[in-house]
């Protein structure tokens, strides 16, 4: 899962890009209680691609509002191309 990242596109009209690391992907297995393969393939929800765009920015040293206020300004969340969160992901629980 190394190597793949996220855009957050702001509705002030900025972009940023941020890694998706393995503290995000711990992050997130441990707050949705599930595997990110599954979570990405059994039960896509837009709020998990939303929340690994907050908790990247927030990792990499960003400061951010809680994650509903941070929702209110963002555009958009894209898994980069070439960026695969099911390629190499870990064991799904």
């Amino acid at each position: 899962m190394q190597g793949w990242a996220v855009k957050v596109i702001k509705n002030d009209g900025s972009e940023a890009t941020f890694p998706v690391t393995p503290k995000v992907i711990v992050a997130f297995e441990r707050f949705h209680k599930t595997g990110l393969g599954k979570a990405f393939t059994e039960n896509q929800k837009m709020e998990h691609v939303y929340w690994l765009g907050w908790e990247a920015e927030r990792a990499a040293g960003n400061t951010v509002t809680v994650f509903d206020t941070w929702l209110d300004g963002i555009d958009a969340v894209e898994v980069l191309e070439g960026a695969d969160p099911l390629d190499a992901s870990p064991t799904a629980t």
